[in-house]
């Protein structure tokens, strides 16, 4: 059992690797931020431009 690593030793080691990166400036907070920004403006925009191409279907189809 001396090689296995509890998971908290597990934990440990993710938690210090993402300290260790943002204190090289490899990934910042705002880097995080900008991302998850892009990607619900993206879903966004993705669901108004379905709703308005359904719309637009439906209206042809009762014509």
């Amino acid at each position: 059992m001396k090689g296995r690593l509890s998971p908290s030793t597990k934990l440990d080691f993710v938690l210090d690797f993402i300290d260790g990166i943002v204190g090289f400036g490899l990934f910042s907070g705002a880097a995080l931020a900008a991302i998850v920004g892009q990607v619900v403006l993206g879903g966004v925009l993705v669901v108004l431009a379905l709703g308005v191409f359904l719309r637009l279907k439906r209206r042809r189809v009762r014509k």
